[in-house]
């Protein structure tokens, strides 16, 4: 049976966790909120960066900022509305110091780990190899496509597409209208729609 110390961890709002370490420097509380956290932010830097190396880097400075943050936290929007917001500012810091292209190089380990945290589950045993080929070449496509789109386009359709924030949270993490991640939504649709046509001719 858990003590009292461990029922009061059972099942805390990310807001409340984060009030924790705020309050108290409460290092239990954060270390929950990373292993909730690691790995939808791995994926979010991993799509936006396209560089497995880097990825890896960033997404460690992602906590190591939240820790160092939490004195600003203001529980006023969901925690990963300020999770998120320090993801994005990380990403495009890492962008502007790299000003090239997207590498394409981690894109075809295909079995590394990142890669299948990314698809949401490992390779299906029962399917056959055809079918996984055509799986991971779609996604290597994806992948390529949506690192073509700025750096606007992309992380309104990553944060919407992948990641289920609504245009509201995201428009917080973008310090936008609401109507201007619409209009970005619909405009990375059209471009990848576009490229991933160009790449299966």
């Amino acid at each position: 049976m858990l003590n009292s110390s461990e029922d009061s961890y059972m099942a805390p709002t990310d807001e409340e966790l984060m009030l924790k370490v705020k309050d108290d420097g409460d290092g239990r509380a954060f270390e929950l909120l990373v292993q909730r956290h690691r790995k939808p932010i791995l994926n979010f830097v991993y799509r936006f960066l396209c560089d497995q190396e880097v990825a890896e880097d960033v997404s460690q400075e992602v906590f190591l900022r939240l820790w160092a943050s939490a004195g600003t936290y203001l529980p006023i929007a969901r925690f990963t509305t300020f999770l998120y917001t320090i993801a994005r500012n990380l990403c495009l810091n890492a962008l502007a110091k790299s000003r090239n292209a997207p590498s394409m190089q981690s894109l075809d380990e295909t079995d590394t780990e990142i890669d299948r945290q990314m698809q949401g589950k490992t390779a299906d045993p029962s399917g056959s190899p055809e079918r996984e080929v055509i799986g991971k070449e779609t996604e290597r496509m994806i992948m390529e496509a949506t690192g073509k789109l700025s750096p606007e386009h992309r992380l309104v359709f990553i944060l919407t597409e992948y990641h289920g924030l609504s245009y509201q949270e995201v428009a917080a993490i973008v310090q936008c209208p609401m109507g201007t991640v619409a209009s970005r939504k619909n405009a990375a649709v059209r471009q990848l729609r576009s490229r991933l046509a160009s790449l299966r001719e």
